[in-house]
């Protein structure tokens, strides 16, 4: 046994109150296996991640139990025997990579650091080590002497998963590896997690909201609920055999892909005050099948090998699968929520040539270089009457900017962007007052959109004084707790009083709601609302965006990585790339009949919550490219397995498979011949790349370059125009290729693809 955790308690002082985080937590782990911690927001699971690497803050700390791990107790050991294990045998990878990274050392430095402080190690060592990780988490090692800002969310998260991997330690704690990482980044990160963990024999814990991570990469599951354990065994029986009704209720609230239901399970209500004084069952003031008997604590019943709940009725479990599954068992309204698209008159916007540039510089004060960043270019669509039209792309794409563009919290470089028929790029103060009256955003991350000085109250107060709407305090109060009710932030009365850092997460997303909302706007631009909420509050929010379209008629862009929601939300749906929309369409057109070699890649990257299933994981084909120098022909070329030579093949290409041959494990054994390039440049679209001298035989040295090529893509070298050679430097041409426009797709949606 690796890791035995044996009736945990960890409490924290706040406000001259102890808050139990974790009561009472007990969990076994072997060697090589993967237990997925999952629980609403605020149930102690990243408290309990901490716990067992005694990295807690200062107001809080272990008050019971024990944390076997290798047969030592960590809750007793000192801060200098502890740091002998930290990292070295349990290591950890934190929710947020950009606040795990020092924004002022460069990554080598900082991966050379995390070698040195525990182990000895020359510096050159570290260096030539940390590049031989870099290439197992499909990291350029060019990238360690990049700063943190220069990289985007997807590699710093695999920095941090390189680090954590660096010591070979047997035990690894993910907290939230993936969360608000598009579906390929994250695709990617759970292929190197795998990947990494069959090398090195690792287990790891994982703890997430996101159920479909843990039915894909962890053997054994535990649901957490209130600081402690409702459920636990094999995934593969919580997932299809599940007896706690909590565990029911967060498997039914999980949009899948493949099914978007008439309504998402959500739980009504919130997790209870871990400053009260709890008795009972935890769930019993949500649980729809709640006794009097529930008035005492559950003991903790074997229900199958292995197999533990916290339930006193696991003989009602055929009922419960039954009943949790229908959401008037929830309290919620049966009626599906259906909107005719047909049905769609007023057009509320419409958005044509759109695009923001942002002029750079770089270099010293001597010969700046001035470049341009096109985050969006050239975008057309447009929103009618209780529409919600779905953007959905990588990050980098440029949905957020297009978003703030349409909100006029940036002012784009050229295009027409008409609300109700008038052209707000040009509006001014007092009328874009007005006009933000009637749009509002809901901003992805509430860590930097709550004022840190601004209770719960005074948050979503603020919209009301600014726009003057109630006539007095207690009006406008009264339309706080509304807006907090309809967030389900409940009771209100629990959070109204708080301060941002006295939330968790889910609850400062709820807290953003809320205040886009109180204003009752016409148009709301949804701006990954639910990346980081747990599954249960995402669904209630996610059917509440659907409620607001009904009840306040509102028109609702919704910016979303996830496709699964989009699905189940959208209308319509627009897939950007690199600031351009690749496909757009009825939303079931696009998913189920996706034409775009893009749009098929993201498809395939979503995780499917179902353990019985192996899913192929997706070849992103490196990352997305710099939108400073955009490539030739279609942007996404460089990616698309389907690529023809028409596509914009071009040097840049050629350039970026010698440097993954030479990135390959088998290197120089399979390239040899590639060893002869003493320098590769940039010309246009061609490449010049100065050959060793000695090499007399030029066309077997093409041919050996054709062969990698094509391996890489059968028609980068169809693409080529000429070969040409000038003593030891081959010049090699390509033709400047014409974007792909717009044109209907055998579904009828819109395809920017030279294959339709």
């Amino acid at each position: 046994m690796l890791l035995n955790l044996k009736n945990l308690k960890t409490y924290y002082r706040m406000n001259n109150k102890i808050i139990k985080a974790v009561d009472g937590v007990s969990f076994n782990l072997r060697s090589g296996e993967n237990l997925g911690l999952v629980g609403e927001s605020g149930c102690g699971k990243t408290t309990t991640a901490k716990s067992i690497n005694r990295i807690l803050p200062s107001n809080g700390g272990i008050v019971g139990g024990e944390i076997n791990f290798q047969g030592r107790d960590l809750a007793q050991m000192s801060d200098k025997e502890l740091n002998k294990v930290r990292w070295q045998e349990i290591a950890m990878v934190t929710q947020s990579a950009m606040n795990a990274l020092n924004p002022v050392y460069k990554i080598g430095d900082q991966m050379v650091e995390a070698f040195q402080t525990h182990i000895k190690i020359s510096r050159e060592e570290a260096l030539d080590r940390s590049a031989h990780l870099f290439s197992l988490v499909g990291l350029e090692k060019s990238r360690l002497k990049d700063y943190p800002h220069q990289l985007s969310g997807g590699m710093k998260q695999r920095v941090v998963i390189a680090m954590a991997m660096a010591l070979d330690p047997p035990l690894i704690i993910a907290d939230e590896p993936t969360t608000a990482l598009d579906v390929v980044v994250q695709d990617g990160i759970l292929k190197q997690f795998v990947y990494l963990q069959n090398k090195i024999n690792s287990s790891i814990i994982l703890v997430t909201h996101d159920i479909s991570v843990v039915a894909e990469l962890c053997q054994r599951t535990a649901v957490m609920y209130a600081g402690r354990i409702m459920e636990q065994g094999t995934t593969r029986e919580i997932f299809k055999d599940a007896y706690h009704p909590y565990t029911l209720g967060l498997i039914n609230a999980f949009p899948t892909l493949e099914a978007a239901k008439e309504d998402l399970i959500s739980i009504p209500g919130s997790p209870p005050n871990l400053a009260d004084e709890l008795k009972g069952c935890r769930f019993k003031e949500r649980c729809p099948f709640a006794t009097e008997l529930c008035e005492n604590d559950p003991e903790i019943q074997e229900v199958a090998q292995e197999h533990l709940v916290a339930c006193h009725y696991p003989e009602r479990v055929a009922e419960f699968r039954e009943k949790t599954a229908i959401p008037a068992t929830w309290d919620q309204d049966q009626e599906p929520i259906e909107v005719d698209s047909q049905s769609f008159q007023k057009e509320m916007l419409d958005v044509g040539g759109l695009r923001k540039v942002f002029k750079l510089k770089s270099g010293g004060f001597l010969g700046r270089k001035k470049r341009n960043l096109k985050a969006v270019d050239g975008v057309d669509f447009k929103v009618k009457e209780r529409e919600i039209l779905g953007f959905a792309g990588e990050s980098g794409s440029g949905k957020s900017t297009l978003g703030e563009l349409v909100a006029r919290l940036q002012k784009p470089t050229e295009g027409r962007i008409l609300y109700l028929g008038k052209d707000i790029s040009g509006l001014r103060k007092k009328e874009l007052k007005s006009f933000r009256e009637k749009l509002q955003v809901i901003f992805q991350d509430p860590y930097e959109t709550l004022n840190p000085r601004f209770t719960v109250m005074q948050t979503i107060m603020e919209p009301l004084k600014i726009h003057k709407i109630g006539d007095n305090f207690f009006e406008r109060l009264e339309m706080v707790k509304e807006a907090l009710h309809t967030s389900e932030l409940r009771p209100v009365d629990d959070f109204i009083d708080r301060f941002p850092h006295q939330l968790s997460g889910g609850q400062r997303q709820r807290v953003a709601l809320a205040r886009a909302i109180v204003l009752e706007p016409e148009f709301i631009i949804a701006d990954e609302p639910v990346s980081m909420l747990d599954v249960s509050v995402r669904a209630g929010i996610l059917n509440l965006l659907k409620r607001l379209r009904d009840d306040l008629g509102a028109s609702i862009i919704y910016i979303s990585h996830d496709l699964a929601t989009i699905r189940y939300v959208c209308d319509r749906t627009a897939i950007l790339y690199l600031g351009r929309i690749m496909e757009i369409g009825e939303t079931e057109t696009v998913i189920s009949e996706a034409c775009h070699p893009y749009t098929k890649m993201l498809l395939a990257a979503v995780p499917i919550p179902d353990p019985d299933r192996n899913r192929e994981r997706v070849d992103p084909r490196g990352e997305i490219p710099d939108p400073i120098d955009l490539p030739n022909g279609c942007r996404f070329h460089a990616r698309c397995v389907q690529a023809t030579p028409e596509c914009g093949f071009e040097g840049k290409d050629l350039e970026q498979v010698i440097t993954l041959a030479k990135n390959h494990p088998d290197y120089p054994k399979r390239h040899q011949e590639l060893e002869n390039i003493k320098e590769i440049e940039i010309d246009g679209y061609n490449i010049e790349l100065t050959i060793d001298a000695a090499v007399s035989d030029h066309d077997n040295f093409e041919n050996s370059l054709k062969k990698i090529a094509a391996d890489w893509n059968s028609s980068l070298p169809k693409a080529v125009t000429g070969w040409e050679w000038s003593s030891n430097k081959l010049t090699v041409t390509f033709d400047q290729k014409v974007e792909p426009e717009l044109r209907t797709g055998t579904g009828g949606q819109q395809v920017a693809c030279v294959l339709y």
